[in-house]
């Protein structure tokens, strides 16, 4: 079967007569692609392969510590300029500091480099470690760095240069509906005082020349963003904007079926725990990072964003079995197919979630599970069934 796809591959890639990065895979039954279906990205029946034939051993220059936006500093590999698969590579990144230290990335060692995708420089490992280079402050503004785990962290959030204008860069980015406010002008903005995106809608254009826009730049600018408020735009984008932490699009498309934008900043730990996909850790961080934007979001909701609402889901009506409401997990390999057993379940009222809670009633267990999801439903006192108990109880 290994040969038979190579081959397939190989076929495919040596029958056209231009640079390609790989192939993508699709399932051709239309009844299966229909049933598989999509997210907002991507088909689900379709899938992409790629592979990284070329390698270099690369000498690094110097390792260089970027602030994001979060302010989680990120180490950059300074490279020798390297050709690979038809670019030249001067930098790759190292993730983070924990990272560094592990495997001894600094000026001097060399690592094996590869294209992730044909694309993206990638640091396989490190083939000669040399001495690292820790920052002990923020180089954006001096504050004393912190580790969180094996992330080098910078947590003056508020008067971080690098993470003020990341914040006001990434909203827009997100937002999608503004070219005009990319990371130069922001930086022309925040030389000027700018710290928040509500500062620059109340921006004219008198504002902006005085702060050294051109006249025709300075009207573009402020049309833009009459026209990115005016267009519709959906509201998990727009909240997705303020850049929460674990408040990516999905999760916030996620929060809005179950509550609408305007009541969510009054939730508390159990409503948001309670939807599907929210663990309470998670939880806990959107409650906290929701309450510290919404000066932010009041501000920006006076420019009345055309926001389309996200549909909120139909909530599951009363059930008459004992196991309605009732909170199952299925795992492991079971006999019956877990996706009927799935549906079956909320057919009959039962919330399937995907991840052990306090809040979690049942967790059905196949063949194959892992010790861990065992052992933390032992510890928060969720019964465990085995497939046979689970079908017996809803008899």
């Amino acid at each position: 079967m290994g040969d038979k796809f190579n081959h397939i591959v190989e076929k495919v890639l040596s029958s056209v007569d231009f640079d390609v990065d790989g192939v993508v895979f699709e399932v051709t039954n239309d009844n299966l692609k229909s049933q598989m279906g999509a997210n907002r990205k991507f088909h689900r029946w379709q899938i992409a392969f790629k592979e990284n034939k070329d390698k270099a051993q690369v000498k690094v220059l110097s390792v260089t510590p970027q602030v994001g936006r979060t302010g989680k500093i990120t180490p950059v590999a300074e490279l020798e300029p390297t050709l690979l698969s038809g670019a030249t590579i001067v930098r790759a990144t190292g993730h983070h500091y924990g990272l560094v230290k592990e495997q001894g990335l600094g000026a001097g060692s060399v690592i094996e480099l590869t294209r992730s995708g044909l694309v993206i420089p990638k640091i396989n490992q490190v083939l000669k470690s040399a001495p690292v280079d820790i920052p002990a402050s923020c180089p954006s503004c001096g504050e004393i760095l912190e580790w969180e785990s094996d992330f080098l962290m910078c947590l003056n959030h508020a008067n971080c240069p690098a993470q003020v204008i990341g914040k006001m860069e990434y909203f827009f980015k997100i937002l999608a509906n503004n070219d005009g406010f990319g990371v130069a002008t922001i930086e022309k903005l925040y030389a000027h005082g700018v710290r928040k995106v509500s500062q620059i809608y109340a921006l004219n254009a008198d504002d902006l020349s005085v702060m050294g826009f051109g006249e025709k730049t300075s009207v573009n600018l402020v049309n833009q963003l009459r026209r990115s408020s005016s267009e519709k735009i959906e509201d998990w984008r727009f909240l997705a904007a303020f850049g929460v932490v674990r408040m990516g699009t999905g999760n916030c498309e996620n929060l809005l079926k179950s509550y609408e934008l305007n009541t969510i900043f009054d939730l508390n730990l159990e409503q948001v725990s309670d939807i599907d996909g929210f663990a309470e850790l998670t939880a806990k961080m959107i409650i906290s990072g929701l309450r510290s934007i919404k000066s932010e979001f009041d501000l920006l909701s006076q420019y009345r964003f055309n926001l389309e609402l996200t549909p909120l889901k139909k909530k599951l009506p009363d059930f008459s079995h004992s196991l309605g409401g009732k909170k199952i997990i299925f795992t492991g390999k079971m006999n019956s197919p877990r996706e009927e057993m799935k549906k079956h379940a909320k057919s009959i009222g039962i919330q399937v979630v995907s991840s052990v809670s306090a809040k979690t009633d049942y967790l059905v267990i196949g063949e194959k599970v892992g010790k861990k999801k065992i052992e933390s439903a032992e510890k928060l006192g969720v019964e465990i069934l085995n497939e046979l108990d689970y079908l017996a109880l809803i008899k």
